[in-house]
């Protein structure tokens, strides 16, 4: 004879939904706490912005790329121009010279080197896309418009 109610089967797949959404509901909130402190973990003490100011000379024997250090860390051996790669559109151009606030091979957050470099094969007319890796793995990207 059969009995009223619920199946078993019915009632394990109702405990089985609940506890799974109680799993989601207690394991979400840690989960995000600890994935989102990890991120904060790069940020402290993270990565050194730098940034291009402005270009001159281009068009002539000598240029100068203007070139400031955003923070939050200093960057050392700068002085050192194997340690920086220019690429003017995605040419390889060789650093010639350091100098400006970068003459004691340290750049300190908000100082500016002035990186020379042989302009004579790029227009000062048209616009270039310029591409700077530095020391301490920075890197920006610069558009340079007449």
């Amino acid at each position: 004879m059969k009995r009223a109610g619920i199946s078993r089967v019915a009632v394990e797949v109702i405990i089985l939904v609940i506890g799974v959404a109680l799993a989601l509901l207690i394991f979400s909130p840690i989960g995000s706490y600890i994935f989102g402190a990890l991120g904060r973990t790069s940020t402290v003490g993270g990565q050194t912005t730098i940034s291009v100011l402005s270009v001159s000379g281009l068009g002539t024997g000598s240029a100068t790329l203007y070139v400031k250090n955003l923070g939050p860390n200093d960057i050392s051996n700068v002085a050192d121009t194997t340690d920086w790669q220019l690429f003017i559109d995605n040419q390889n151009v060789p650093i010639s010279g350091v100098s400006g606030d970068a003459t004691d091979d340290l750049l300190e957050v908000d100082e500016v080197a002035q990186l020379t470099f042989d302009g004579s094969g790029f227009s000062n007319t048209t616009t270039h896309t310029i591409l700077l890796y530095g020391p301490g793995g920075t890197m920006t990207e610069w558009f340079y418009r007449p």
